[in-house]
């Protein structure tokens, strides 16, 4: 950061210039959807017409096995990896967001001056509305996961309701504000239920009671295997969000604005493989995790050019 850095007429010099090194403009919309614990094996067999429209999820690497580092991550500009040459499903080719252009060869679509506190802060510096609903209570107040978000609501797991408030937030923001919205899902989450399943007795939601993960052995068991019952609860959740996106999806068409869309997962969770479930270890089902990246009311974005060796002075003077 420059000496210039130090008073707000400096500040606002190398937002300025930050901007210079970014692909993106401020006309764009974000949306960003986390769908907890679901793995990508259950989200790539489910059937999920209305986000297959918009293309296929790649398999990605979840950057941590709980929900509160993994959202960490992603709000500081790390979503989870691809590893294929595609720009913004891979960050070495191309980056969505970034806190710094620092040494970074090709634009990323958005980035932030170095000291940003987060990617939400900074869209909130540039006048976005920054709303966002989640169900896990990892987002409940002192959570760091609402920094720099001027509208937050936690309402536990209730996907319905989730849309309805954020629609409604949005609405209420109007269609010359650029919006940053996150929602994050918890259907997928363990008991894996959802709104639409009858009530009563539920043998498989005991499976993955909190008790019984708390209290796992945590040794991996080499001649257990994948709980299928559990496997296909999860993926009737998946199919139930996918449902509910279509309202969410219409309501950002309905801004008319370009909005860049991430639909993901903060992390996976092992259903029995090995003897091990829920999550918060490093496992392989723990760390797959879907990841899809589209666009409304535009065409896709254009992989830019590397920065010039001059920018790139400029970005690290």
């Amino acid at each position: 950061m420059s000496w210039l850095s130090k008073g707000p007429i400096g500040r606002a010099w190398d937002e300025w210039r930050q901007r210079d090194l970014q692909a993106g403009d401020d006309a764009e919309d974000f949306l960003v959807v986390t769908w907890d614990s679901c793995r990508f094996d259950v989200y790539e067999d489910a059937c999920t017409p209305v986000l297959d429209r918009h293309g296929r999820a790649r398999r990605a690497w979840a950057m941590a096995t709980y929900t509160l580092p993994a959202h960490q991550a992603l709000f500081n500009g790390f979503l989870p990896h691809v590893f294929e040459p595609e720009p913004y499903y891979n960050r070495f080719v191309q980056q969505l967001w970034r806190i710094s252009h620092r040494n970074v060869k090709t634009k990323p679509l958005v980035t932030f001056p170095e000291g940003t506190v987060n990617v939400v802060s900074g869209f909130r510096k540039r006048g976005y509305a920054t709303l966002g609903v989640a169900a896990m209570d990892w987002f409940v107040r002192p959570s760091p996961l609402q920094d720099g978000f001027e509208w937050f609501r936690v309402t536990g797991t209730d996907a319905r309701r989730q849309v309805k408030l954020l629609c409604d937030r949005i609405d209420r923001v109007g269609p010359r504000r650029p919006c940053f919205a996150f929602v994050n899902f918890g259907e997928t989450h363990s008991p894996f239920r959802h709104a639409d399943m009858p009530g009563g007795p539920d043998p498989l939601a005991d499976r993955m009671s909190l008790g019984r993960l708390f209290n796992a052995s945590g040794v991996r068991e080499a001649t257990a295997a994948l709980d299928r019952d559990l496997w296909l609860r999860q993926r009737e959740c998946a199919e139930y969000l996918d449902a509910r996106m279509a309202d969410l999806l219409a309501c950002f068409a309905a801004r008319a604005r370009p909005t860049t869309v991430v639909v993901t997962a903060d992390h996976g969770e092992c259903l029995g493989e090995e003897g091990l479930y829920g999550h918060a270890f490093h496992h392989e089902k723990v760390m797959e995790v879907p990841l899809l990246i589209f666009r409304l009311n535009a065409g896709p974005h254009r992989c830019d050019p590397p920065v010039s060796r001059q920018a790139l002075r400029r970005s690290s003077a």
